[in-house]
């Protein structure tokens, strides 16, 4: 079985050593990665380790949760320097997506008078969006794919994708059902969907009818590690990108068939990588 992690996180391991996460995945069934971060200076983290392992990859791209007083233009100017100066390295823009669930948790806003929480609300949305927008026309200019997800906010992302006109994604974690799948491949044929550990569990079952029934072509595989272990780990230590093998072997099980070398050729086909 060849592995490509699509989508981790090694730096954040805390109770397992990170470079040892990175180096059982390549000793055992690992080929490729990419690492994920989420601002400007982790970033430059991500380039590190990717420059440290020939076969890891590093993505760029700034998180909602992480723009407040940031200048659109200026970041996305330094996004594209740090891509010009690294791009062998740099295979995808993350991360492109809306998250409405912490905006509607926040403490701070929820203190506010109701008229005066749904402006903050709505201006956060607004701002989301055009950050969100400005990503997807740094990723078209660069030709890479954006790697999105949405918490809560399954319609306006698929909104914005029809917006920009944007298909070169993809949908990280999935956790929609099958008919969104269909309406996203519908847009984009060729989009990836990629699963992490929430497909290993029982009561997941609009993932794994998604993962079942969707075309094979689209589909990707993740750990989004340390977070997401995936049975038959769960609960009882921190996820790694070793742990892929059994999200690609519930996959396969759920398909009657074995998919590792398909969703690894997917994995190699949305980042450029030959």
């Amino acid at each position: 079985m060849k592995i490509f992690d699509t989508h981790c996180h090694p730096h954040l391991n805390h109770i397992k050593n990170p470079d040892e996460t990175i180096r059982n995945f390549f000793e055992n069934w690992g080929k490729y990665m990419t690492v994920i971060w989420t601002d400007l200076n982790k970033n430059k983290k991500a380039l590190e380790i990717a420059k440290k392992y020939d076969w890891v990859f590093a993505s760029i791209g700034i998180h909602p949760c992480d723009i407040d007083g940031l200048d659109i233009e200026k970041t996305i100017s330094e996004m594209n320097i740090m891509y010009l100066k690294n791009k062998w390295k740099i295979v995808a823009i993350w991360e492109c997506w809306l998250d409405y669930y912490w905006m509607e948790r926040d403490e701070t806003t929820n203190k506010l008078n109701e008229i005066d929480r749904n402006i903050k609300i709505n201006n956060q949305k607004k701002q989301q969006e055009r950050f969100f927008i400005a990503q997807i026309e740094l990723a078209r200019e660069l030709g890479l794919p954006v790697i999105i997800h949405n918490r809560e906010s399954r319609d306006d992302v698929f909104k914005i994708l029809q917006k920009t006109d944007f298909k070169n994604f993809i949908f990280h974690c999935y956790s929609e059902d099958l008919e969104y799948a269909y309406k996203l491949i519908e847009f984009s044929p060729n989009c990836k969907i990629s699963f992490s550990w929430i497909v290993t569990f029982k009561n997941a079952n609009d993932i794994q009818e998604t993962a079942k029934n969707i075309p094979l072509k689209n589909i990707l595989a993740e750990t989004d590690s340390p977070y997401l272990t995936p049975t038959p780990f769960r609960w009882r230590e921190e996820n790694e990108a070793l742990y892929t093998k059994y999200v690609i072997e519930k996959i396969s099980e759920l398909r009657w068939d074995d998919c590792s070398e398909e969703i690894f050729q997917n994995s190699l086909e949305i980042f450029g990588i030959k």
